[in-house]
């Protein structure tokens, strides 16, 4: 919950609708402590049924992940991130699975 602190602007652009690819980037401002940060992402679509993602943002974070609907409206995720400015330290993994009825 923000409560105001934050302003955020985002980009969204559909590069290929056919594979979904499309690229976007957001850029966020905390008035508190006059933080900025900027996030540039993109995502594509390996076959109909399964994306991939990733995204950037100036602090050094990356993060990926592939989706797959295996079951109408249903889909299991697998996910990293990274902290490329502090890469001796472990990487985050995750794994999600979302079921729709």
């Amino acid at each position: 919950n923000e409560k105001g602190d934050l302003l955020n602007a985002s980009y969204y652009h559909v590069v290929n609708p056919l594979t979904k690819t499309a690229v976007g980037a957001e850029v966020a401002h905390r008035l508190s402590t006059k933080e900025n940060t900027l996030t540039l992402g993109t995502q594509h679509a390996l076959d109909p049924l399964t994306t991939v993602k990733a995204r950037f943002n100036n602090f050094g974070k990356a993060n990926a992940l592939i989706q797959h609907e295996w079951r109408p409206r249903s889909f299991f995720t697998i996910s990293g991130e990274v902290d490329t400015k502090a890469i001796e330290k472990s990487a985050k993994v995750g794994i999600a699975l979302a079921l729709k009825p």
